[in-house]
């Protein structure tokens, strides 16, 4: 996966917090845990590089 650009920006640091947080919360090993946030990490950026426009739309319309 490539690495993230900015690994200070406000919505990383809150994904990752997120996703650390379940990842304790289930019991995940850290492994797993590491596979498990590359697949997320690199399912959210093809969204970002898709432009998930109706995505953003359906997110805007029901918060």
């Amino acid at each position: 996966m490539n690495e993230v650009k900015n690994p200070n920006a406000s919505w990383y640091v809150t994904l990752v917090n997120r996703f650390e947080r379940l990842m304790e919360n289930v019991g995940v090993t850290e492994d797993a845990a590491a596979e498990i946030k590359t697949f997320m990490l690199s399912v959210a950026r093809e969204q970002y590089m898709s432009g998930n426009k109706s995505g953003i739309r359906w997110a805007r319309m029901n918060p």
